[in-house]
């Protein structure tokens, strides 16, 4: 293979710039490893930055975080990109995801940043810290009594690498658990962290039966618009949703009725319909719902293990080997 055209569409660090070029001598990276390029204080997602983009002509292989608008008439040579996202939005918003272009996700590089929001955001519910902190904030000597997560049940909507890394600890801390996914049947019992192992279309049982449902779920037809009025009263009175998939699943504003009725007890939300979430949002106004700003995944290692992957698939890529986390436009990821 002669060699191939590597761009990195942000400003990742020269140690891990080098690490790409030392992969293969077939490997040409276009950037300078040392140039400096604007870096946002909060990230995930890197903009395109525009002094890339008289490089996009000559580029076979992208490891980026955003496309330029226009990329494939910016990129004709452009044959795969390696998203550094678990999701291919940006792929099916520029209208790429059928394109002639490769698209692999990032898929595997979050489970330890978003299980642990997950685990502490279930410990923030059930300790009832926010309230806690407001009731410091107004110099509040405020007692109450804590809940424990043992002997409590946790749902888990989509066991990929996340859902199963929540599965485990769930686990460890003596919880039943709970899971959910699309490629099961029938139910199975004691598989792997699973205490029972569910197919789709006994989704009712897991509401009710679990005191947190936890959705892991990507964003696709099936699975948006998945939880909605219906659903959250079928919910366990009292239980809790943590929401670390995408937005556009939960129905935000069935969901805050649900909790201001008392039929759930709160909820944890990390992902949100609309991106950033509006000023107008009933969900800013409700004390038992606990934001972020969708960050779970993020991590000071999350460059590191992002482009771990890229080097594994970049190597596969040279060698004609079928590459990892390939992106099915059929199933949404």
């Amino acid at each position: 293979m002669e060699k191939v055209n590597v761009l990195v569409g942000w400003a990742l660090p020269p140690p891990l710039m080098e690490r790409i070029t030392a992969l293969d001598r077939r490997v040409h990276l276009l950037n300078d490893p040392y140039q400096e390029l604007p870096r946002p204080l909060v990230w995930p997602p890197f903009p395109f930055p525009e002094q890339l983009l008289p490089l996009l002509p000559q580029a076979q292989v992208l490891f980026t975080s955003r496309l330029p608008s226009g990329v494939q008439s910016l990129a004709p040579r452009l044959r795969w990109v390696q998203l550094f996202s678990a999701g291919a939005d940006v792929a099916v918003n520029e209208g790429l995801a059928r394109s002639p272009i490769l698209f692999t996700t990032a898929s595997g590089v979050h489970p330890i940043p978003i299980s642990e929001w997950v685990i502490g955001a279930m410990i923030a519910l059930l300790k009832r810290f926010p309230q806690a902190i407001q009731a410091q904030r107004q110099r509040e000597y405020w007692k109450y009594i804590g809940e424990e997560m043992a002997g409590r049940t946790a749902g888990i909507l989509g066991l990929g690498n996340i859902g199963l890394r929540v599965a485990r600890i769930c686990h460890a801390l003596d919880m039943r658990v709970l899971g959910m996914r699309r490629s099961v049947v029938e139910p199975l019992e004691d598989q792997g962290p699973t205490d029972l192992l569910l197919p789709p279309r006994d989704l009712p049982l897991m509401l009710q039966e679990s005191d947190f449902l936890i959705i892991c779920l990507p964003g696709t037809r099936e699975t948006l618009g998945l939880l909605g009025e219906r659903e959250f009263q079928q919910m366990k009175q009292g239980s809790y949703l943590i929401n670390v998939g995408r937005g556009g699943i939960v129905d935000e504003e069935a969901l805050v009725r649900a909790i201001r009725s008392g039929h759930l007890a709160g909820a944890a939300l990390d992902v949100f319909a609309q991106e950033p979430l509006p000023p107008d949002s009933p969900l800013w106004d409700e004390p038992r719902i606990l934001l972020t700003a969708h960050i779970a995944s993020t991590s000071p290692r999350y460059e590191e293990r992002a482009t771990e992957l890229f080097l594994e698939n970049l190597r596969r890529y040279l060698e004609g080997l079928e590459l990892l986390n390939i992106y099915d436009p059929e199933r949404g990821y």
